[in-house]
């Protein structure tokens, strides 16, 4: 890994710039898409440090500093460099079209190849093929550079008219010929090619979303599920049992917790947030007692009906917290003897179900082999693990996992639910897990990416998970990315994209403490955006857009334009910051949540048990502090009751000051009728509102401080969801939402 150079030299080099490096160094910002300002939390215009900026290219491992100074020649040369990178190469590695609208490719070739004939193949997915010859010299000019000392002349040449005017959607290739053998060799002008990417307009739209038909579903956090039956972790059966009940209240949907795959050696590092690798799935989440192996073998189901073996899994039933340490080594033991089981009774066999496995190692590609392999190299590392050490178990579990989530959205579909499961895709990765390392080429492990700072976080916010580098990943052709979205999309009806806004900027600060507070970094957003929607049309997959907190308004006229959802809060929905909004002014293209992982639940919010846990955690520094915002929390409580009364949901026993009751069932179900009026086309409502808990599960700004992401519903879905409140407040939110 690059080093840093120690920050207190660094703002010695910063300033001891001169004027002609400091505009050297702006330039080198720019090409490397460094903003320089930002619109904050206020609407106001922030600046970022010239320090701040200039420690991203730290971050991208640019060595400029020699000491306490800018060294000029390396300034000088990596300049060079950045100004001819777009040179490089002839052809863009991913260009983007657009079916009817921009169908031109820019070619970037040395004057002297201008005059002499080329030739251009377009090789389509579906096996045809189309050519045709061109002299550069008649093509459009977009503009002139130079390569270590040779001239070149950037040509837009354009296929539309020798392809029936539109490419079909979806991805080809382009293949570039100079038919001038002599220039060929002279310029190493051999096998260019590159893709050509045809995006539609829009994102997939399912009949129900062009109808305006309005409905509505739960947020789970599927390790939360409590049962009778599970291994003291919400499990893909208990997801089908829950698939079952909310069905038949009519719910069209699930919004699932990232079901990410984490690190196998840091079971108590359970943040779905911070995945070891965004392309697998969580194994914690299978049912072994569902699976072929474990229902032939006698020994596994003796095994487990021991009453010692009972007894354990009681225990690790009976928590309100979930034991990710003792859940993990459970469900490890049986796993191993199920893969030993698999593979000499069936990988050895050569059967049936070998042949179902070896398929599907087959359609998942390269990606999952590596994977494999990454873990099998992490276990054998770590002291105690034999049979895991096989890459081939880390592909069964996989195939397992694989199988049993792909069941729960056939099920859901079979039930008539409109959409089924929304899966949550997270912004990042651990910087130690598979995904980050086996792309060291595209992330930047020396950055973190995060926030900038606002009056709940003064210092900024520090996610942890290393960003990956916008040039690096176009220069790739957006393979992983491609990659990321296929897995997500897969066995899903919507998937949720955590901050959308990583598809335009993203806030880079330094991994470790100790240095400036970090800047925004942009990306390719008309290129990321085009993939998504030609992905969501593939996948036949509803996108949802996270688009809480501060969102640039190009973000919101990308989400608008691409028919992507957008994403709301109830507590967030005002229209000034203080009086919230009436139901009917929600955006339709959203799905609306009661709340969230994020923020209190509807109990905690109204009691103001998150504000006084939040200064029990000293997060909130001071009493007065405190009292501030209990008596802000107050005024917004005031409102809510104006919202409910204007709706004419407000109980007569509630009317007056916030302060006369504590949260009831009374006011929750009064709440939800209020959110079920939303003209939001999607509406969610959590199992912890309904179970009326004041624990929250995450608290963001906090790690070991608090037990996030292991908190568990306090009973099963039937439970609450069957109760006679909980029958009663979905008859109430099925009946509003029916109001068309």
């Amino acid at each position: 890994m690059t080093s840093l150079p120690e920050y207190t030299l660094f703002l010695q080099a910063c300033e001891a710039l001169t004027a002609a490096q400091r505009a050297q160094v702006e330039e080198l910002l720019q090409l490397h898409s460094v903003a320089s300002e930002y619109i904050e939390y206020s609407g106001h215009n922030a600046q970022i440090p010239f320090s701040d900026r200039f420690d991203i290219l730290m971050f991208k491992g640019l060595d400029l500093i020699t000491g306490s100074r800018v060294d000029t020649a390396k300034l000088d040369a990596t300049l060079a460099m950045a100004r001819e990178t777009q040179w490089h190469a002839t052809l863009s590695p991913a260009n983007i079209l657009s079916p009817g609208g921009r169908e031109t490719v820019c070619l970037r070739l040395p004057s002297t190849a201008l005059d002499c004939a080329w030739q251009w193949e377009v090789q389509c997915e579906d096996g045809s093929s189309f050519s045709q010859e061109f002299t550069p010299q008649h093509l459009p000019s977009s503009g002139e550079g130079e390569l270590v000392g040779i001239a070149q002349s950037a040509r837009e040449l354009a296929l539309a008219p020798f392809l029936n005017g539109v490419l079909p959607i979806g991805y080809h290739r382009l293949l570039l010929r100079c038919l001038d053998e002599a220039v060929c060799k002279s310029h190493r002008l051999e096998g260019l090619e590159a893709d050509l990417i045809v995006a539609p307009a829009r994102a997939f739209e399912p009949d129900w979303a062009l109808s305006g038909q309005r409905l509505w579903g739960f947020s789970v956090q599927l390790y939360s599920l409590r049962s009778q039956r599970n291994w003291g972790i919400g499990d893909f059966t208990d997801l089908s049992a829950l698939i079952d009940c909310a069905s038949g209240k009519n719910a069209s949907f699930l919004v699932l917790n990232p079901l990410h795959v984490l690190d196998a050696n840091a079971p108590q590092h359970c943040s779905p947030y911070s995945p070891n690798d965004r392309r697998r799935l969580n194994t914690l989440y299978i049912d072994p007692e569902r699976e072929v192996e474990f229902l032939a073998s006698p020994r596994l189901r003796e095994m487990v009906a021991d009453p010692k073996w009972q007894d354990r899994l009681a225990q690790l039933r009976s928590g309100d917290s979930i034991d990710y340490v003792a859940v993990a080594e459970c469900k490890r033991e049986i796993f191993v003897q199920m893969f030993r089981y698999f593979v000499a009774e069936h990988l050895d066999k050569n059967t049936a179900r070998a042949r179902m496995f070896s398929a599907f190692v087959e359609a998942q590609g390269l990606s999952l082999k590596e994977f494999a392999h990454f873990e099998a190299e992490r276990l054998r590392s770590s002291d105690g693990f034999g049979t895991e050490a096989d890459p081939r178990f880390t592909m069964y579990l996989q195939w397992l996992a694989e199988s049993q989530f792909e069941a729960c959205q056939q099920l859901a579909r079979h039930k008539g639910m409109r959409i089924g499961l929304v899966r949550d895709l997270a912004v990042g990765g651990d910087g130690g897990g598979a995904e980050v390392n086996l792309n060291k080429d595209l992330y930047c492990a020396l950055a973190s990416i995060g926030a900038p700072p606002d009056p709940l976080a003064p210092q900024g916010q520090n996610w942890g998970l290393p960003p990956v580098d916008p040039n690096a990943l176009r220069a790739s052709g957006y393979r992983h990315f491609i990659e990321l979205l296929r897995s997500n999309m897969a066995h899903c009806g919507a998937l949720r994209i955590d901050h959308v806004m990583a598809l335009m900027r993203l806030w880079w600060c330094p991994r470790y403490p100790g240095r400036g507070v970090g800047a925004y970094v942009h990306y390719n957003v008309d290129e990321l955006f085009a993939i998504l929607r030609l992905e969501s049309l593939r996948s036949r997959c509803v996108v949802i857009g996270e688009d809480l907190g501060v969102v640039p308004p190009e973000v919101r006229t990308y989400i608008n334009s691409s028919a992507i959802f957008s994403n709301s809060l109830f507590y967030f929905e005002k229209y000034d910051g203080f009086h919230f909004k009436k139901p009917e002014h929600y955006n339709p293209k959203s799905l609306a949540m009661v709340a969230n992982h994020d923020v209190p639940t509807l109990a905690a919010w109204w009691n103001g048990t998150d504000l006084r846990l939040r200064r029990e955690l000293e997060l909130i520094k001071t009493e007065d502090d405190l009292h501030q915002q209990l008596q802000a929390r107050r005024e917004e409580k005031n409102q809510v009751l104006h919202w409910l009364g204007e709706q004419w949901l407000l109980p007569a026993q509630w009317q007056g000051d916030s302060e006369s009751k504590a949260f009831d069932r009374i006011l929750c179900a009064a709440i939800f009728r209020c959110c079920a009026r939303s003209a939001a086309q999607m509406v969610s409502v959590q199992l912890e509102d309904l179970a009326l808990l004041e624990t929250p599960i995450n608290i963001p700004g906090t790690s070991s401080e608090y037990p996030n992401w292991r908190r568990r519903l306090p009973a099963d879905v039937s439970a609450l969801i069957d109760s006679e409140f909980g029958s009663k407040l979905l008859y109430g939110f099925n009946e509003e939402r029916n109001l068309q």
